[in-house]
């Protein structure tokens, strides 16, 4: 069966077709409210006093319902005010909204400061003083802080929630897809409410099989609830056992045991999702409901594969990956509409390329793939990301991967791994504090994941704040020592600190960890421009052995050849990395491999070839 059948053409939401006058910039003054005070003309946010770092897109819209605090702001005249000169998709302004409100938190009677009306806009719903101004207020310069995982803001009503692995008390280990894939199912459909912080896998899976005080769990994550289960598989019946507790009262909220037929699992997980949901948030709108209960599939065969096949996936390795594919293949044999499998067949070939499948053999899957879901459920916001993704790093399709991007954070405000992807959209084209925000959002929904603390290290190394990219990176090895991507970055940090010997001590040691093609490259490189030809030509060597049985992409001969200062074959190989299209080529401009290279015109042709400095100029205007 062809699972990848070229899917309609997705509709795309039209550009508004008309826009009032834009209306005359009001006066600045100075609002309080809470512990916040805004000074529209010094442009800053206070809160207590120290100023709050915001986007200059954020602060103009946070002033914007500030002014009308207490009454609606429809979306148009939000998008008129905030972007008055450029048109932008209200998918932009919900990313905005939900950036606003994750740095504002909750109210003191513990509800957003900003309401959303349904189809129409918001309302500032906190009480605003006006004051006179006495003097001005001192700005101190706005810069993210090293965020350590684990740091986190604590919640204070019932509107936070980490939901621990399920133990698996069966006792064979061919059940554990069964309790992992539980526990991740709640997540993603807790994911979807507004105004609701739950954490990510990534982080709560690093108390699987630990003890559980749940007090001392509850406070280094910064929740009030946790939701704690065990699952018994007999043959084909299935004992789940489940209950949430209000970690800082120490009582249970909410508790119940199911005994049912293992093809009810998909039922039961939809049944804990809307009974803690009832008692974490009794008033959920008709969309909430819906998306907290939705079942993507009745197969539970389908659904069976379906989690064997994200069990996989996360081991990242490629054999597991190729098979978590047959896994995703068989849940859509048995469901063909099963749009979340064709997310998951998508996020595998996404993962294969460059590494371990060259792009042009792995992205087209990928998209077509995750076009299939969109085409089943356009509201999937997992498919948008999935698909956004590829029209970044293959398709260098700009705009459609902002579109993409900014739907996936639209329709779920709670996956980390849409605010990361996001993220990576802002950096390239060149918008850094946006894409800090996005890479904050994503730390606090999943602060113990390396993959989220990486990114925030890789964004200090961008702004230049080498020293806070190496305290980063030691926050993030503190929580998985063999993460690879971590020892790379600590050693391109070193390179631009023009500590060579240094760089090439860490990657020496990382390389027991990960040889892969990538780590080689770099380490030839480094040798390089260290004057150790030999060594670099030693790993070329073994590179193009390699390629015989494996695939090595053409960005790791270049690499090899700038360190050894052979610009024009290090051109040679790039050129061929551009008819790859290697993920790498847009990150080009912001990796520290090509600095001795951005003098020579070949370079920004380079990059004009792939679109992105077009896109950068467009970017800057949003």
């Amino acid at each position: 069966m062809d699972v990848l059948k070229k899917p309609q053409k997705i509709s795309k939401r039209n550009p508004r077709a008309w826009q009032a006058p834009v209306p005359q910039k009001p006066v600045a003054r100075i609002y309080r409210f809470d512990t916040f005070v805004l000074d529209q003309e010094e442009r800053v946010l206070l809160r207590g006093g120290s100023p709050v770092a915001l986007t200059p897109k954020v602060f103009d819209l946070l002033s914007v319902l500030v002014e009308s605090h207490g009454h609606l702001v429809t979306k148009a005249t939000l998008l008129e005010r905030v972007w008055p000169d450029a048109f932008v998709e209200e998918a932009n302004l919900s990313v905005n909204i939900a950036t606003l409100r994750k740095v504002l938190g909750q109210g003191p009677d513990g509800r957003p400061y900003i309401e959303t009306v349904r189809k129409l806009g918001y309302r500032f719903v906190a009480s605003v003083q006006r004051i006179e101004r006495e003097s001005p207020l001192k700005v101190v310069k706005n810069e993210p802080e090293v965020l350590r995982p684990g740091k986190l803001r604590a919640s204070q009503g019932l509107n936070s929630l980490a939901v621990l692995p399920f133990e698996n008390e069966s006792g064979d280990s061919d059940a554990e897809y069964l309790s992992d894939g539980l526990t991740e199912s709640i997540i993603n459909s807790f994911s979807h409410l507004e105004d609701f912080r739950v954490l990510g896998r990534n982080t709560v899976f690093r108390y699987k099989a630990k003890s559980t005080d749940l007090q001392k769990i509850g406070e280094e994550l910064g929740v009030r609830s946790l939701l704690t289960g065990r699952i018994l598989r007999l043959g084909d019946k299935v004992i789940i056992r489940a209950e949430v507790t209000d970690v800082k009262e120490g009582w249970q909220i909410w508790g119940e045991q199911y005994d049912r037929k293992l093809a009810d699992i998909l039922a039961i997980q939809a049944e804990i999702a809307a009974e803690i949901s009832k008692k974490l948030r009794p008033r959920l709108s008709a969309d909430e409901e819906r998306r907290i209960t939705t079942r993507h599939t009745d197969n539970p065969t389908a659904y069976h594969f379906y989690l064997k096949g994200r069990y996989h996936w996360n081991k990242y390795a490629n054999k597991g990956l190729s098979t978590a594919i047959d896994y995703f293949r068989k849940a859509i044999e048995e469901d063909p509409v099963y749009a979340l499998a064709y997310v998951g067949l998508s996020d595998s070939y996404y993962r294969l390329s460059h590494l371990h499948l060259p792009a042009s053999e792995a992205m087209p899957k990928a998209r077509l793939a995750a076009e299939k879901g969109l085409e089943i459920d356009e509201t999937l916001a997992e498919a948008h990301t999935a698909l956004g993704s590829v029209l970044m790093f293959y398709y260098w399709d700009w705009e459609g991967a902002r579109r993409e991007c900014l739907r996936g954070v639209e329709l779920n405000p709670g996956s980390a791994i849409a605010h990361q992807r996001l993220g990576l959209y802002f950096n390239l084209v060149g918008r850094f504090s946006e894409a800090v925000h996005e890479y904050e959002a994503a730390l606090d929904l999943d602060p113990l994941s390396p993959s989220m603390s990486q990114s925030m290290g890789f964004e200090f190394f961008l702004l230049g704040e080498y020293e806070r990219a190496i305290v980063q990176a030691e926050k993030t090895l503190e929580l998985d020592p063999t993460y690879g991507p971590t020892h790379l970055m600590l050693a391109w940090v070193h390179k631009r600190r023009g500590d060579l010997s240094k760089a090439i001590d860490i990657l020496g040691r990382a390389m027991i960890l990960d040889d892969s093609p990538t780590y080689l490259a770099s380490l030839a490189h480094f040798y390089g421009l260290n004057g150790d030809q030999t060594k670099a030509l030693a790993i070329l060597d073994q590179l193009e052995k390699r390629a015989k049985d494996q695939y090595v992409s053409a960005y790791c001969r270049a690499v090899v050849y700038i360190g050894l200062n052979e610009m024009d074959l290090a051109f040679e190989w790039l050129e061929k990395a551009f008819e790859e299209r290697s993920e790498m080529v847009p990150f080009l401009r912001l990796g520290a491999e090509c600095d001795n290279l951005r003098s020579d015109p070949r370079f920004d042709n380079l990059l004009r070839r792939c679109g992105l400095e077009t896109e950068r100029a467009r970017a800057v205007q949003i």
